[in-house]
């Protein structure tokens, strides 16, 4: 009998990851299941600074940018009275208090970095997100220790879809240009930024052009590492 699609995805997926020599893993959406988190802390910190609520499908047309970015957007076609700033600050606490009470990386997303990390892989997270929002939730969840580095919005001067952050990342790592370095991604604007990188990229949200390979999920793609 064949393999169906979704198990010669997830082959390919693993081979690419016994190649890399370093894994760089998005936060929100993939090593994180954090987006409707993410939407809801931001529906809040509007309310908190007297904002209208976002409309259908605002937030989702920002998925994918900085949440420096996201928040200069939303408050773009607002009344002006609230800097990105103070979004941001709010923003950041009801993001951090409601990951407190819903740890978002499960914990099958764990293993798998700590599996990789245990062959002797890499592995760093490259976000768009502010490093307040990211390091927290990565103590919490038992990988700062286990991670190679973060890099954040903080740290460079443009976001996803350019490399900066990848190639830094990269550099940082202390690997060269010939170091296979996999993405892993959820995003359109992150599939672009691993090629424009010149690093194959694995997509863990089905429909994203680009990608080297697409998989139904990091879980799966996660289970499929532990049972190669």
């Amino acid at each position: 009998m064949a393999a169906s699609p979704a198990t010669t995805a997830l082959e390919a997926a693993v081979d690419l990851l016994q190649r890399a020599d370093a894994v760089l893993f998005d936060f929100n959406g993939t090593l994180s299941l954090d987006e409707e988190i993410l939407e809801q802390a931001y529906e809040s910190a509007l309310s908190t600074l007297g904002q209208p609520a976002m409309g259908p499908g605002e937030y989702a047309s920002l998925m994918g940018r900085s949440e420096l970015d996201i928040c200069r957007a939303l408050l773009e076609v607002r009344d002006g009275s609230a800097t990105s700033d103070q979004l941001l600050g709010h923003l950041t606490a009801s993001y951090l208090e409601d990951c407190r009470e819903h740890p978002p990386v499960p914990p099958s997303h764990r293993r798998l970095v700590e599996g990789l990390v245990a062959r002797g892989t890499v592995c760093a997270v490259v976000t768009g997100t502010i490093r307040a929002m990211v390091e927290p939730v990565l103590a919490d969840t038992g990988l700062t220790p286990v991670l190679g580095g973060v890099v954040s919005i903080e740290d460079i001067e443009r976001g996803k879809p350019d490399p900066e952050g990848f190639l830094l990342a990269r550099h940082l790592l202390g690997l060269t240009e010939e170091a296979v370095c996999v993405v892993v991604e959820d995003s359109r604007s992150g599939i672009a930024a691993a090629s424009r990188a010149g690093m194959p990229s694995i997509a863990v949200n089905p429909g994203l052009p680009g990608a080297s390979v697409t998989v139904p999920s990091l879980a799966a793609l996660g289970q499929a590492w532990l049972d190669r």
